[in-house]
């Protein structure tokens, strides 16, 4: 007999007994997409062989959607298989809230492709056709890949720790993927596709916003990966396996040098008139680095750069917003005296001496710097903050005296065709090593933070990436390979009756795939530095 320990009650069941045959008389059972059992995620099909203590993931959950969006690509890349079996399916990265994938055909793909293929993923919902999970030995998985032609697949799981890797089958199409999937494709209720430059943008929610600064860098970046032939976690092994350690450093560094002269040479050359650099990116994008060699660049060419945080003209804290559970909300935009910011900059745009203002974040309130601040004919103003792209903040600024960049660590790094790795895994994995480095946090105190930083995100960055003169991308394609060595330690700290215990066994389990790499390599002028401990540039 087995017990089960369930939202404070004891169930007693025979064994085995799958999780799907404890929650069958449940009201919300259509909303449980899997569940944690004795601290472990399991999928709704798993045969419970011993007591323990079961805890519920929903759809709502970050982990939940997660579990769709994967169901959702395997119903895709069966879709297409099914009726191009000779096609090459490519999920290469984020757009939109949904994902842009390249399906590989002779001919080219076109817009009546398209349609068939949303028809052919609504038949194999409508039929709720089942996912099938075969778990075998790491090896023969492997060699079973190999046998069907998915040396990506084969290549992927020959990096594994783990001595058994799971099969996933739907219609006699076969596939590996990171993470469960659910039972059928009949959970699958919400789903668009459209086409779009040239290939799919996919995803579980309606609403498509035509992001194409963004789509282009994510396309550059694809390129240039595949020039150098690291696509995807196997090859970065590979080359990491055979001594390439620094030449990738080098190669990486490189881009970002090269790309920092074009930016400089565009505000220079092309925009004469810029006074007031605006830089603007989620949470550990790299803005702090970015900045200071932007400065360098800027002063090559004979500018003089003056740094300003947006932070300073944060109102005092008793006039700031208040969230609903009583603290401030210091991320809102209302937190920022904006008539005093543009009041501020125009004065310095017209070359008149004015106080700049300091925020003291211990006492909350404002200060004042001694000196009065003239801009003169070089000198440019580089402004960071999260509303930097928002243009309410310069309302009042002229726009051609404004030049704007939002930076992100837009990774074209994949595990595999299929498996893509998500550009917040990155930051979230730089955020827990710099916490720690800087501030000495643990990795749960970082994740369980996370949710309101991305919400933040959504809300006053986001919105307004494509308002800029620049698209700045900030990741390197060794940097997990060096990152995982500080934050795997402090993955394996979390405790597993913590809330933020799933997240970080999966970031450890992402992490796991990648070769170690050297961080001897990282100049300390790199962005990654920063994330290090062991950045030239002050980034405390």
């Amino acid at each position: 007999m087995l017990e089960i320990q369930l939202e404070g009650n004891t169930l007693t069941k025979e064994e085995p007994i799958s999780v799907e045959e404890v929650i069958y008389k449940r009201k919300d059972k259509d909303q449980i997409y899997a569940v944690m059992y004795n601290g472990k995620l399991r999928d709704l099909r798993y045969q419970l062989k011993e007591s323990g203590t079961m805890v519920l993931v929903y759809a709502d959950s970050e982990t939940g959607k997660m579990i769709y969006e994967r169901t959702l690509h395997f119903a895709f890349i069966a879709a297409v298989k099914l009726l191009f079996p000779q096609s090459n399916v490519h999920l290469q990265h984020a757009l939109s809230g949904g994902i842009f994938c390249e399906v590989e055909k002779q001919p080219y793909l076109c817009l009546k492709d398209v349609k068939q293929i949303e028809k052919k993923m609504q038949e194999l919902i409508d039929r709720q056709e089942e996912i099938k999970r075969s778990v075998v030995p790491t090896k023969e998985a492997v060699a079973f890949f190999n046998g069907i032609g998915m040396q990506h697949k084969a290549s992927l799981l020959d990096t594994r720790k783990s001595k058994e890797s799971s099969i996933y089958t739907l219609c006699d199409i076969h596939d590996y993927f990171y993470g469960i999937m659910l039972p059928h494709l009949g959970y699958l209720k919400h789903f668009s596709i459209r086409f779009y430059a040239s290939g799919i943008w996919l995803s579980a929610n309606h609403h498509f916003e035509d992001q194409q600064k963004l789509f282009q860098v994510f396309q550059e970046f694809e390129r240039w990966g595949e020039m150098i032939h690291v696509s995807d976690i196997a090859q970065l092994n590979q080359a990491i396996q055979e001594g390439k350690m620094d030449e990738l450093v080098l190669m990486s560094e490189t881009m970002v040098e090269k790309k920092l002269g074009f930016v400089a040479d565009d505000i220079v050359n092309h925009h004469p008139n810029t006074k007031f650099i605006l830089i603007a990116g989620p949470s550990s994008a790299g803005k702090t680095t970015f900045s200071r060699r932007l400065s360098i660049h800027l002063k090559i060419l004979g500018k003089k750069p003056l740094p300003i945080s947006m932070d300073n003209f944060y109102k005092n804290r008793e006039d700031c917003p208040i969230l609903p559970d009583g603290n401030y909300d210091f991320d809102s935009l209302e937190a920022l005296d904006l008539d005093l910011f543009n009041d501020v900059m125009l004065k310095l745009m017209h070359k008149e001496p004015v106080q700049l203002p300091i925020f003291n974040f211990k006492t909350g309130m404002r200060e004042w710097e001694n000196k009065p601040t003239i801009l003169d004919e070089d000198q440019i103003l580089i402004i960071e903050g999260i509303h930097g792209l928002n243009p309410k903040t310069s309302a009042y600024i002229p726009p051609d005296a404004k030049y704007k960049i939002y930076i992100n660590a837009l990774t074209h790094m994949n595990l595999d065709s299929h498996n893509r790795i998500p550009t917040s895994d990155y930051r979230l994995i730089r955020r827990i090593a710099r916490d720690h480095q800087s501030r000495g946090w643990d990795a749960k105190s970082t994740i369980s933070f996370w949710k309101n930083v991305r919400d933040n995100e959504d809300k006053f960055i986001y919105p307004f990436q494509e308002e800029t003169n620049m698209i700045f991308n900030t990741s390197m394609v060794y940097e997990l390979s060096i990152l995982k060595k500080i934050v795997i330690p402090l993955l394996d700290q979390v405790p597993m009756n913590d809330p933020t215990y799933l997240e970080a066994n999966r970031l450890k389990k992402l992490l796991e795939y990648f070769e170690d790499g050297d961080e001897k390599a990282v100049p300390k002028s790199s962005i990654l530095a920063e994330f290090l401990g062991t950045s030239i540039f002050d980034v405390g």
